[in-house]
C-alpha cells in the first residue's frame, strides 16, 4: 500500500524523490550530531535552531570547502544589522565557538564514534559593501561527518522552527532518526543520559531533574506534547523498570497518517525580532529567550507593546523593572490568544495591586472548584490521586515533603500544590491563566459587589441617622 498524504489540493507520495522545493527544506542530520551533550555552557534553542540552518548551507556549499559562508540575512531575521546591533547574533556565535560538546550517537554502537569539539571552529562577521556576511568553519575531527555524512536522520527544518523548546527540538531530531525503522523505536537509554541531552546543560548533581518524577513532569511529557502537537510526527514515551524505579527511558515513534503541511518555499532565517525587541526594552539577552520559550513570540511581543504604552505615560511612575513587569503581565493568560471580531480590547490594569488581586480571586475559584470535585470522589479515587501526587509531583525532601507526611494534602502549603497538580491532570493547558474575557467578567464583578457593599453600608449610615 503506498503511503501517501493529502494537503489541500496536492497528494504527495513519501517513496518518490523528493522535489527541489522540498530537498530546500530537508537537513541532513548525521546521527552523532542528533544527542551532544554540552560540557560547558548551556546550548539555547535559538543557538540550535540557528546552527541547524548554518549546517543546511554548509552541506550545500560542500565538505571540499576550508571555510563557508553566508549572508547573515539569510541565516537570522529581526533586527538591524546595517546599524552594527550585532551583539545579539554575536551571543548564540559566541555560544557554538566556545561550547564544548561531545556528539554522540542516540544508538549504542550506531557509528561506534565519540568525539568532542565546539559546535563550529571559529565565525567571522564581515562587512561588504551594504551586507553583514557571515563566515565559519568545522573541526577537522568532525567536519567529514556533519557535511557529508553516511548516516543520518532527516528533518525539516520547517518543522524545527515551529518547536520552541530545546527538549522538543532534539526529541523531534532524535526521533527523526527512527521513524521509517521497521520497528520504530528509538534506543533504550537511562534516563539520566536523557537530561542533559534534552535540556541542553550540562549535567549538574544540583539539578533541578535529578528526581526522574520531575524531570519527567517538567521535560519529557512537555517535549513529547509539543512534538505530537506540531511535527509530521507521533511519539510515545516508553518507561522501563527496574521494580517501581525507572531506570531507561525509548521512544515509540511513528509518522502520522495525515503529515504537517511541507510549504513548497525554501526555510527561512531564525527570527530574532523578539529577542532584540526584548534587550532594546532593558531584558539580558539569556532572560528574553525564557520568557521567549515560556510564553511564545506573539505573547511576548503584545506584552512589549503594553509596557512601551505604559512608559509612553508621563504622570505615570516609571518602569523600574521591565522584566518583572513583562512577567507580571504576561501571568495574566491575556497576551498570545487567538483574536476574533467579537472579542472585548485588551483591559490591562496600571497598578500591580488590581493585577494579582484579580487573578489571585481567578485561582481561588478554580481552586474551590478542584476542592469540590476532589470532595465528590470516591474514598478510593481520592486515595488514587494522592498517591499518584506523591509518585510524580511532590519532591523528595524539603518543606513540602514534611508538611505532607505530617498532615497530608490537609496541611495548609501542601494543598494549594496538590490541587493545582489535580488541575493540571483533569484540565486542559492554561487553565490556571485567565483570558481576556474572565479578567473582564471578574473586574466587572468586583465593582458590582463594591457598589452593593457601599450601598449597604450607606443604607445603614441612613438607618442609623435616621433613628436618633
Amino acid at each position: 500500500m503506498q503511503n501517501i498524504k493529502t494537503e489541500s489540493n496536492r497528494v504527495v507520495d513519501r517513496r518518490r524523490k523528493p522535489t527541489a522545493a522540498e530537498q530546500d527544506l530537508l537537513l541532513r542530520k548525521p546521527v552523532n550530531t542528533l544527542a551532544i551533550v554540552p560540557k560547558s555552557e548551556k546550548i539555547t534553542v535559538t543557538a540550535r535552531k540557528i546552527y541547524n540552518v548554518m549546517l543546511q548551507i554548509a552541506q550545500k556549499q560542500g565538505v571540499e570547502r576550508d571555510f563557508y559562508q553566508a549572508r547573515l540575512a539569510d541565516i537570522a531575521v529581526g533586527i538591524d544589522f546595517k546599524s552594527n546591533n550585532t551583539e545579539l547574533i554575536k551571543q548564540y556565535f559566541r555560544q557554538m565557538a566556545t561550547t564544548g560538546v561531545e556528539w554522540q550517537s542516540p544508538t549504542t554502537g550506531d557509528g561506534a564514534r565519540w568525539s568532542i569539539s565546539a559546535l563550529i571552529a571559529h565565525a567571522d562577521l564581515v562587512q561588504r559593501g551594504n551586507e553583514m556576511v557571515l563566515e565559519w568553519s568545522y573541526a577537522p575531527n568532525i567536519k567529514q561527518e556533519l557535511l557529508d555524512p553516511q548516516r543520518f536522520a532527516k528533518m525539516s527544518l520547517q518543522v524545527l522552527a515551529a518547536l520552541n523548546t530545546m527538549a522538543s527540538v532534539v526529541l523531534y531530531e532524535i526521533c527523526c532518526r527512527y521513524a521509517d525503522n521497521p520497528g520504530g523505536l528509538t534506543a533504550r537509554q537511562s534516563w539520566a543520559w536523557w537530561r542533559p541531552v534534552l535540556t541542553g546543560a550540562p549535567d549538574s548533581a544540583t539539578s533541578a531533574y535529578q528526581e526522574y518524577k520531575i524531570f519527567n513532569r517538567d521535560v519529557v511529557k512537555k517535549a513529547v506534547k509539543k512534538v505530537n502537537e506540531v511535527t509530521d510526527l507521533e511519539i510515545e514515551l516508553i518507561e522501563h523498570k527496574a521494580g517501581r524505579s525507572v531506570q531507561e527511558l525509548q521512544f515509540k515513534v511513528k509518522r502520522k497518517l495525515q503529515a504537517v503541511a511541507e510549504p513548497d518555499r525554501k526555510i527561512e532565517p531564525v527570527d530574532l525580532k523578539t529577542i532584540g525587541a526584548s534587550i532594546k526594552a532593558g531584558l539580558q539577552q539569556d532572560r528574553a529567550e525564557k520568557l521567549l520559550l515560556k510564553y511564545g513570540a506573539q505573547a511576548l511581543d503584545e506584552a512589549l507593546i503594553v509596557m512601551h504604552d505604559r512608559q509612553m505615560r508621563s504622570k505615570m511612575e516609571p518602569v523600574r523593572n521591565p522584566e518583572k513587569y513583562l512577567i507580571t503581565i504576561l501571568q495574566s493568560g491575556q497576551f498570545g490568544l487567538p483574536k476574533t471580531a467579537d472579542q472585548p480590547a485588551a483591559v490591562v490594569y496600571d497598578t500591580k495591586a488590581e493585577r494579582l488581586k484579580l487573578i489571585e480571586r481567578f485561582m481561588a475559584q478554580k481552586r474551590a472548584d478542584l476542592q469540590a470535585m476532589f470532595q465528590e470522589m470516591p474514598e478510593v479515587d481520592q486515595q488514587k490521586w494522592i498517591v499518584k501526587y506523591d509518585q510524580e509531583s511532590l519532591a523528595a525532601s524539603g518543606a513540602m515533603r514534611k508538611a505532607f507526611q505530617t498532615k497530608g494534602i490537609a496541611s495548609p502549603i501542601v494543598r494549594p500544590a496538590f490541587l493545582k497538580f489535580l488541575g493540571n491532570e483533569l484540565w486542559d493547558d492554561g487553565w490556571e491563566k485567565p483570558t481576556d474575557s474572565e479578567l473582564i467578567d471578574l473586574a466587572i464583578l468586583s465593582k458590582n459587589e463594591q457598589q452593593v457593599a457601599d450601598a449597604r453600608s450607606g443604607s445603614k449610615v441612613r438607618r442609623s441617622l435616621g433613628g436618633r
